[in-house]
């Protein structure tokens, strides 16, 4: 029968945890979270079932799961206590020549499965597991996979946040149409930073191969501080200097941007422009124009001043609404969406 015991850390509320199935697809169960609590669903020939409970366990320590199919139900226990029970009539898969069999998907999906679920979720799942005991036989399989792979260690101590590695980025479809005017745009970003090197690119938006407006943390010619720079193509339109940033404290920044006025803003300082550079980039609200975070994609040399990855922690608001980087179009495999290293002061 099919069981599944391990230890789970995460700070994201939705996500696959594991997805089984049988060799011929006919049978399946899932392992989940939403709204930080426990989900299953699993299909067999009798029907399919989905089913939630327990507390929600997305606070960011370690908890005891496991999963076992019993003779008429499968148990679900956090920390060896029992929080579902869900009747299942026959076995989830049928043994084949006295063996059970079964292709074993961890944090996420195969690609034809999403339409097939009793309920549908975003599978990205940002959570780190350990101590994995799969159908009574230790790690065995799943270590091999992991130890190859170094973006799938665990980080030893985590906080809220997102990780930028300093390898990819993310991309959003954003709409910053003011709905109070018919012409008019809005662009209001706030977000906490704490950096680990000291340039890189922030926040962007691309139109086709320009980028008329990106945010970046350059360094600078003090030793002891950077700069936090808005550029409008390659023209710097702002600029802050602030203390060196590469430290454990966390930096609030801000950016409000309208096609009469720009204002930067770090920590209690900020920079106002009324540049005529804001022109171009009210042509290019315009039309059409894509989010990128953390970095930015090929784009013509010249285009804009700084083109590296942004390597550190940082949380987004746009226009007032938290992005959550599990729900970005695209998204670099490194970048951890609910974690950040934990850094002891």
């Amino acid at each position: 029968r099919f069981t599944a015991e391990f230890d789970f850390r995460t700070y994201d509320a939705e996500g696959v945890i594991l997805y089984a199935e049988s060799l011929d697809n006919t049978a399946w169960i899932l392992l989940a979270l939403r709204d930080g609590k426990i989900e299953i669903q699993f299909k067999n020939e009798f029907g399919t079932k989905v089913t939630s409970g327990g507390k929600a366990i997305n606070d960011g320590l370690w908890h005891i799961i496991s999963v076992e199919e019993l003779e008429h139900s499968i148990s679900v226990k956090i920390a060896k206590e029992a929080v579902m029970s869900i009747n299942s009539p026959g076995t989830l898969f049928k043994q084949s020549q006295g063996f059970l069999e079964t292709k074993v998907y961890i944090a996420g999906l195969p690609r034809k499965v999403g339409n097939t679920l009793v309920k549908q979720i975003n599978p990205r799942l940002d959570g780190c597991i350990r101590a994995w005991n799969l159908m009574n036989q230790g790690h065995s399989g799943v270590k091999e996979v992991i130890q190859e792979k170094q973006s799938k260690h665990c980080l030893v101590a985590v906080e809220r946040g997102s990780f930028y590695p300093g390898t990819g980025m993310a991309k959003f479809q954003i709409n910053y149409n003011n709905l109070d005017s018919a012409e008019d745009w809005l662009i209001n970003v706030t977000m906490t930073i704490r950096p680990s090197t000291d340039t890189g690119v922030m926040f962007a938006l691309v139109s086709n191969e320009t980028v008329p407006l990106a945010l970046s943390i350059v360094d600078s010619n003090s030793s002891d501080s950077q700069k936090i720079i808005v550029t409008i193509g390659n023209i710097t339109v702002a600029q802050l200097e602030s203390k060196k940033l590469c430290t454990p404290r966390k930096v609030l920044v801000g950016l409000l941007v309208t096609k009469q006025q720009l204002e930067l803003s770090v920590d209690s300082h900020t920079d106002r422009s009324n540049t005529e550079q804001l022109s171009t980039l009210h042509q290019a609200m315009m039309a059409n124009v894509v989010t990128y975070l953390g970095g930015l994609p090929d784009v013509p040399l010249g285009a804009t001043l700084v083109t590296a990855f942004y390597n550190g922690c940082m949380e987004v608001k746009v226009n007032n609404r938290q992005l959550d980087l599990d729900e970005a179009i695209s998204k670099h495999n490194d970048i951890r969406s609910h974690s950040c290293p934990l850094i002891m002061q």
